[in-house]
């Protein structure tokens, strides 16, 4: 057993930056899955500063040796749960922004992908995986590739809602998505910690209305 398996309560920022995969299999693969959901089980209950291999071990009922086997340190496996969740993310958003053609409709979207996000648990654990990542360079590039991913998106999309109007040539659109995504992030982490939900609906249903009518003057060609 390597050292890390021997003090397994070794805290995130003093683990490994790259995770140690073993040998790919179908037990392996299985074994994984459920040390990633362990993960985001122990994320969503203790938090960040509850996380250890012994906590995950515990809401996975596996052995606290598995995360060291497979991942080489905790810290490696919540980068692959940070991984893992901006990849299925960004093909949600990447389905959901494709046909995005007016700024109410990418409202729409984003209410869509909240309601979805909260409803999964997914914020609770977006919101401790960006609290490790102040004290874990490693992970904190996990997740920043993740919205890094979620931006273009928007980026594009809102390329298509401004595309043959006036605004097209003036304003900073890649500027513009970086705040927009931001501004979902914080709904986002906000709702999962004051919980609060009801508050952030009311704030997009006060973005349809403000959305729909600047849609309105980019059509009418007055923007």
């Amino acid at each position: 057993m390597s050292a890390q398996a021997q003090h397994p309560e070794a805290s995130v920022a003093t683990t490994p930056k790259a995770p140690r995969r073993a040998p790919a299999s179908d037990a392996g693969a299985d074994t994984r899955d459920r040390l990633i959901d362990a993960a985001r089980a122990c994320l969503q209950s203790e938090g960040i500063a509850g996380v250890s291999a012994r906590a995950i071990a515990r809401h996975g009922d596996l052995n606290q040796a598995l995360v060291f086997y497979h991942y080489g340190a905790v810290e490696g496996l919540l980068q692959e749960v940070a991984r893992i969740d901006s990849d299925r993310r960004a093909q949600l958003y990447a389905t959901e922004l494709a046909a995005v053609a007016t700024l109410a409709e990418l409202v729409a979207v984003g209410r869509r992908i909240h309601d979805a996000e909260a409803a999964r648990g997914s914020t609770v654990v977006l919101s401790q995986l960006l609290a490790g990542a102040h004290s874990s360079p490693a992970l904190g590039e996990a997740v920043h590739g993740g919205m890094a991913a979620w931006t273009t998106l928007v980026e594009q999309a809102l390329g298509r809602v401004l595309a043959n109007t006036p605004l097209a040539s003036v304003v900073p659109i890649g500027d513009i998505a970086y705040a927009i995504a931001s501004l979902f992030l914080g709904l986002e982490l906000m709702g999962g910690v004051d919980g609060d939900l009801e508050r952030v609906d009311s704030l997009f249903t006060s973005l349809d209305a403000v959305s729909a009518l600047v849609d309105a003057l980019l059509r009418s060609g007055t923007a």
